[in-house]
């Protein structure tokens, strides 16, 4: 099973999309400055990402020529059929070598990338505490792996190194997901409270509506299916955050304990949360009909104000959202 890729599935947020189908660009000039000051500090940290994940792409392709390198070596031995070449052993012990330090370089990248996401301003502190330090000993245990790599003298150790690589990189996708669908779970709970707060303003909305005369039936139609679809999400999400609470395969700080387990836990994880993720898909798709449907009623008469309420007609005032903007994606 792929890892949840956190960039790919929600690219629209479907509140912000909600205000936007109402109101023409003005809401984003109601943004206060720690607003802006959030958003700049999310900017740099995603030209920080661009950058750390360049690298982590320049040490695969590095990683890609090592192997080919060693293979092309390899075949040269097994054609000649002579193990007692000492040439032939010296060059394949070389690109053995280099094919094990690219592997090393590369893994140490793809750490860095994830320290990258974990410190992300939207990301800190919603994750296991110990999450950096376990990136860091996993860094720190590669280093040392590098020494090996570099003294061993025979085949059979760099074979040896090759195994205790993969049991890092094993431990280390593993923990990788599980950090993933940590971010993921707060950034779903975040989500759903702020539908809730949209859910009880479209509800003010509509009655005002109809205060003014107006017939709101298909409105309120949309509204329940737009409910329905947030409530199927919040079971999902109670299932979610019981799974990790149990989180079978890891310590509480993030660690593997089991990796088969672990692997268990992460793929009912996975389908739970892209489950929810399709609900909530659904219910931004039923809110945006609201939005459309709602500025057909009011003739386009319909605007926010310098609070951040919205007028109808002039009248009574609703606030759809405290903020302009809500994020609910997956990253890389």
């Amino acid at each position: 099973m792929k890892p949840t890729n956190i960039s790919g599935i929600f690219t629209a947020l479907i509140l912000a999309m909600f205000i936007l189908s109402l109101f023409s660009g003005n809401v984003a000039a109601q943004e206060d400055s720690r607003e802006k000051t959030v958003r700049e500090q999310i900017e740099n940290a995603n030209e920080q990402y661009k950058i750390k994940k360049e690298k982590y792409e320049n040490t695969r392709n590095q990683l890609n020529d090592a192997r080919k390198l060693f293979e092309k070596a390899k075949r040269s031995i097994d054609a000649k059929n002579d193990k007692s070449d000492v040439r032939s052993n010296e060059e394949l012990m070389d690109k053995a070598r280099e094919y094990i330090l690219k592997a090393i370089d590369h893994t140490e990248a793809q750490l860095q990338v994830m320290k990258n996401r974990l410190d992300n301003s939207e990301n800190r502190g919603i994750t296991a505490s110990d999450a950096t330090k376990i990136i860091d000993a996993h860094t720190a245990q590669l280093e040392d792996l590098k020494v090996k790599v570099n003294n061993a003298t025979t085949i059979q150790e760099i074979r040896d190194t090759h195994k205790e690589l993969a049991g890092i990189v094993a431990k280390i996708n593993l923990e990788t997901r599980y950090f993933i669908g940590t971010v993921l779970n707060q950034r779903i709970d975040n989500f759903i409270n702020r539908a809730d707060n949209v859910s009880a303003k479209v509800d003010d909305a509509i009655a005002k509506l109809e205060a003014q005369g107006k017939d709101a039936t298909d409105l309120k139609a949309e509204a329940m299916d737009f409910k329905n679809k947030l409530e199927e999400a919040k079971d999902i999400q109670a299932k979610t955050i019981a799974l990790f609470t149990t989180h079978s395969g890891f310590a509480a700080d993030g660690t593997v304990t089991n990796e088969k387990d672990a692997r268990d836990f992460l793929k009912q994880a996975n389908e739970l949360q892209r489950e929810n993720i399709k609900k909530l898909k659904e219910a931004g798709r039923q809110l945006i009909d609201f939005g459309r449907d709602f500025r057909k009623l009011v003739g386009g008469h319909v605007k926010v104000n310098d609070e951040g309420d919205l007028e109808v007609n002039g009248g009574a005032t609703t606030t759809l959202i405290g903020g302009p903007t809500a994020t609910l994606t997956e990253e890389d």
